[in-house]
C-alpha cells in the first residue's frame, strides 16, 4: 500500500509536488487535476517503483531544472527513494490503467499493431503465462543473437565454399587421406573428357621389335660340303696361296671358270686333263655357290636387321614413345622408367651383329670348314640376351600402358564431363575444408550451430508449456471481456482470440464482431475503404475495449489482493450509462486489491466513486498549478469543488454530445454553470464565488498575460457570447428550441467539456 507522496522533485511539472497539509493516503485515493498538470507523470513515478527502470521518470525530468529528479514515497514496508539514477526498494504489486497501457497493450491513436498484440498476449495470459512468454522471447532473443553469430561465421567459411554447394554440405564433407592423389587423378579424368577428340587420334605407345640373328646362323657356321675332294680343296689353297690370292682369289677363279671351256681363258692352252682344272671345277661347283650365296646373304641379313638403320629405327621408336607417354601421363598413371629403351641394348645389339659377321666372314674364307664361336662372339651374344629381356620387359609394360590408353580412350568416349568436373569440384572442397585455416572456421561454424540447435530444442519445450496454457486461459479469457463489454453496453464484442508466434515472439490477435459481421483488427497499412479496428470503433468504444481488458486480466490475476490498483482518467469520451458502469467496476476492484487510486480531470466523476467509498477509507486529493513552483499535490474537498457542478450537468452535456439527446436551452444554460464551477474550484484564489461567467472573462482580460486562466480566454469569451444571448433576455420563457442551431451548440459544448476537462483534450 502507498501511504503517503512525500516529494516528487524535478519530474514533469512537479518541482516539489509537497504542500502543506500533505495527508497520508487511503484504501481509496482520489486525484483531481486538469489535463498537463500531472496525473500522467504520477503514473510514470508509479510505474518505474514497480518495474524499477529509471528510464520513466528519468525522460520527464523537469525541463531547465539543474538538479536531478529525487522522489520519496512511504511505503507500507518502509520508503522507497529514488536518488536521481535509481530506487533503493521496488513496489512490483502495481497494475495501471492510464494510456501507456493502451497505447502499449491494446491500440495506438487508431491502429492496432504487431507490438500492442504481443502486450496484449502478456496480458491475456497473465503471470505464469508472462513467464513462460518471456522464457520464450528470451530464448528467442538468443536465437535470433545465435543465428547473427552462426551468419558471421558463415561469411568467414563462405568464400571457400565452391559455387552451388551449400555450406552446411561443405562443413560435412569427410576427411580422405589420399586427397591429393585423388584430385590429381580426377583432374585427368576431367581433362581427358574436356579432350575426348585429341585423345582418339592420338596413337598408343609401340613395342620395341628386336632384331635377332637369322635362326640358322650355327648351322651355316658348321655346314661342309661332303662331295667335294679334300685334295682338291688342298690343291686350291695351295694355289691360291702360292699366288697371293688367299682373301679374294677364289672368286676369281670362279669368275673365270665360267668362261673356261677346253682352254683356259686367261692364255688359251688346252686345259682338258690338268688335275688342278679338275680341281676348280670341283671346289666351284653350284653346291660349292650355293653355300658361298647363302654365307653373303645371312651377312647382308643381319646388317639390315641390326645395322645402324635397324637400331636408328629403335632410336624413333623409343623417341615417339616418349612423346607419346608425355601426352598420356597428363590422363592417365603410367610408369615411364618401364617403358624406356634400355640403355644397352643398341650397343649390345650392334656388338652381335658385328661379332656375327666376322663370323661369317671366317666361313666365307674356308667354306668347307665349320667355324665355331669365339669367345667374342659369346660374350657379345650373353650381352644381347641380357639387352633382349629388358627390351622385352619394357615391352610387356608398353602393353600394360595401351591397355590403360585403351580404357582412358573409351572412358573418354562415354565419360560425362559434368559429372566430372562436378566430382573434381567435391574432391577440392575436401581438401579445401580439411584445410588448417578452413577446418578451424568450420569447427566455429559447426560450435554456434550445434549452441542454437540447444536453444532451439529449449524454446521448443517452454513453447509447447506456452500453448498448453495459452490454451486454457483464451477463450475465457475472450468469454470475460464479452461479459465487459456487454456490461458498458458496447454495441460490439470479440472473437477468435488465438495466439501465434510472428517474429519469434508471442503475439495474441482477435477479431471484433459489429453486426454479426467479423472485423479483422488490420494495421496502420490498412486502406481506409475497409472495416478494421481504426475505422468501426469510437473514441469511447477504444477507451471501453481497454478497459475490459485491463479488468479482465485484473480479475484473473492471483495476486489481485495485494495490489496497488491505479486508473488514469479511466472514464473519457463516455456515454452517462457507461460513466456509472466505470464507477461500479472501480468499486468492485477497490473491493478486491488493497488499494486504489483514481486520478481524473473531472471531480464530478471522481466525486461519483468517491460518493460509494467507505469514509473511513478514502481521501480526496487534488494536483494544483502553482505556477513558477510547478505543481502542488494538496487535499481538496469534493463536496465544495463539484457544488453546483452536479454530475448531472456533465453527464447531460455529455449524453448530448454523444446521442443529441436534451433539450437545447437547458444544455445552453449548464455549459455555463459547468464553467462557472470549473473556474471556481480550478482558480479559488482568482474569482469570487458570486462572480459569473461574464465577470471570470473580464476578470481574465484586465489580468492579462499574468492571470492563471489566461490560456482559457479566447475560449470562454467565445463561449460567453454564445450562451449569453439565451441566457439573459427580457423573458426567458419565449426562448424556443428552434431557435439554436443543434451543430452550433453541439461544437460549443464539446469545447465546453474540454474546459472543464470532462472531455480528453
Amino acid at each position: 500500500m502507498l501511504k503517503k507522496i512525500i516529494a516528487i522533485k524535478n519530474v514533469g511539472r512537479f518541482r516539489n509536488s509537497a504542500a502543506t497539509g500533505n495527508p497520508q493516503l487511503a484504501k481509496h485515493t482520489f486525484i483531481a487535476g486538469a489535463n498537463g498538470y500531472g496525473k500522467t507523470t504520477l503514473c510514470a513515478v508509479l510505474r518505474s517503483l514497480q518495474t524499477g527502470d529509471p528510464a520513466h521518470i528519468l525522460g520527464r525530468k523537469t525541463l531547465g531544472a539543474t538538479d536531478a529528479p529525487a522522489i520519496e514515497l512511504l511505503l507500507e514496508g518502509g520508503q522507497a527513494r529514488f536518488d536521481g539514477t535509481a530506487w533503493n526498494a521496488t513496489k512490483p504489486e502495481i497494475a495501471i490503467f492510464d494510456g501507456v497501457f493502451v497505447a502499449e497493450n491494446v491500440h495506438s491513436g487508431e491502429v492496432v499493431d504487431i507490438e500492442h498484440k504481443r502486450n496484449l498476449y502478456r496480458v491475456i495470459v497473465g503471470d505464469a503465462g508472462v513467464t513462460l512468454a518471456g522464457q520464450d522471447a528470451e530464448l528467442a532473443a538468443e536465437s535470433r543473437a545465435k543465428t547473427g553469430e552462426i551468419s558471421t561465421a558463415g561469411k568467414a567459411v563462405q568464400p571457400h565454399v565452391p559455387a552451388g554447394m551449400k555450406i552446411d554440405t561443405f562443413i560435412a564433407l569427410p576427411e580422405t587421406a589420399d586427397i591429393a592423389a585423388q584430385i590429381a587423378a580426377q583432374a585427368r579424368a576431367v581433362d581427358a573428357l574436356r579432350q575426348a577428340g585429341a585423345l582418339r587420334a592420338r596413337p598408343s605407345l609401340s613395342e620395341f621389335v628386336i632384331p635377332a640373328l637369322p635362326a640358322d646362323l650355327s648351322d651355316l657356321l658348321t655346314r661342309t660340303i661332303d662331295d667335294i675332294a679334300q685334295d682338291a680343296e688342298r690343291r686350291l689353297s695351295a694355289h691360291l696361296a702360292a699366288h697371293g690370292m688367299t682373301a679374294s682369289g677364289g672368286n676369281w677363279i670362279a669368275d673365270g671358270l665360267g668362261h673356261a671351256d677346253d682352254t683356259c681363258p686367261f692364255c688359251g692352252q688346252d686345259i682338258r686333263g690338268l688335275p688342278l682344272i679338275a680341281a676348280f671345277r670341283a671346289v666351284f661347283s653350284e653346291r660349292y655357290k650355293a653355300l658361298a650365296e647363302e654365307i653373303a646373304s645371312m651377312k647382308a641379313s643381319i646388317a639390315r636387321d641390326m645395322g645402324d638403320a635397324a637400331l636408328a629405327r629403335l632410336g624413333t621408336v623409343a623417341e615417339q614413345n616418349n612423346g607419346n607417354v608425355e601426352f598420356w601421363q597428363k590422363y592417365c598413371t603410367i610408369e615411364t622408367p618401364a617403358l624406356t629403351l634400355p640403355a644397352e641394348a643398341v650397343e649390345a645389339i650392334r656388338t652381335l651383329a658385328v661379332a656375327a659377321i666376322g663370323l661369317l666372314d671366317r666361313k666365307a674364307a674356308v667354306p668347307l670348314e665349320p667355324i665355331t664361336p669365339d669367345e667374342g662372339f659369346t660374350a657379345a651374344r650373353g650381352a644381347y640376351d641380357s639387352a633382349t629381356a629388358a627390351i622385352a620387359t619394357a615391352n610387356t609394360a608398353i602393353r600394360t600402358a595401351n591397355a590403360v590408353i585403351a580404357d582412358k580412350k573409351a572412358a573418354a568416349d562415354a565419360g560425362d564431363l559434368k559429372a566430372a568436373e562436378a566430382e573434381l569440384a567435391r574432391l577440392t572442397a575436401i581438401q579445401t575444408r580439411h584445410r588448417a585455416d578452413v577446418s578451424d572456421l568450420c569447427a566455429t561454424y559447426t560450435k554456434l550451430s550445434g549452441e542454437k540447435e540447444t536453444i532451439e530444442a529449449r524454446k521448443e519445450a517452454v513453447r509447447k508449456q506456452l500453448d498448453a496454457h495459452t490454451k486454457t486461459v483464451v477463450k475465457p479469457y475472450e468469454r470475460r471481456i464479452n461479459d465487459y463489454l456487454a456490461a458498458f453496453n458496447a454495441g460490439f464484442t470479440i472473437t477468435e482470440t488465438k495466439h501465434a508466434y510472428p517474429g519469434g515472439v508471442a503475439t495474441s490477435s482477435y477479431q471484433l464482431v459489429i453486426n454479426e459481421t467479423a472485423v479483422d483488427l488490420g494495421d496502420s497499412k490498412t486502406p481506409g475503404d475497409r472495416p478494421s479496428f481504426k475505422n468501426t470503433l469510437s473514441a469511447g468504444d477504444r477507451t471501453t475495449l481497454a478497459l475490459a481488458f485491463f479488468l479482465a486480466h485484473l480479475e484473473r490475476d492471483p495476486a489481485a489482493a495485494g495490489k496497488l490498483v491505479v486508473f488514469d482518467d479511466p472514464f473519457n469520451s463516455q456515454d452517462a450509462f457507461r460513466r456509472r458502469q466505470t464507477v461500479h467496476e472501480i468499486m468492485k476492484v477497490a473491493g478486491a486489491c488493497a488499494q486504489v487510486i483514481v486520478l481524473s480531470h473531472d471531480a464530478t466523476f471522481l466525486k461519483q466513486v468517491w460518493d460509494k467509498s467507505p469514509a473511513a477509507d478514502r481521501i480526496a486529493l487534488t494536483i494544483a498549478d502553482h505556477r513558477a513552483q510547478g505543481s502542488k499535490i494538496m487535499p481538496v474537498d469534493l463536496e465544495h469543488a463539484c457544488r453546483g457542478r452536479t454530475a448531472t450537468d456533465i453527464d447531460d452535456l455529455q449524453t448530448y454530445l454523444t446521442t443529441g439527446a436534451g433539450g437545447l436551452l437547458d444544455i445552453v444554460r449548464k455549459m455555463r454553470v459547468v464553467l462557472e464551477t470549473h473556474c471556481r474550484t480550478t482558480y479559488p484564489g482568482s474569482f469570487l464565488a458570486n462572480d459569473w461567467l461574464g465577470d471570470m472573462v473580464r476578470k481574465i482580460r484586465e489580468g492579462g498575460a499574468t492571470h492563471p486562466a489566461q490560456a482559457l480566454y479566447d475560449e470562454m469569451d467565445q463561449i460567453n457570447g454564445y450562451t449569453s444571448q439565451y441566457h439573459h433576455g427580457e423573458d426567458m420563457t419565449d426562448a424556443t428550441p428552434d431557435q439554436i442551431d443543434p451543430s452550433e451548440l453541439t461544437g460549443f459544448t464539446r469545447r465546453t467539456l474540454r474546459i472543464a476537462n470532462a472531455l480528453q483534450a
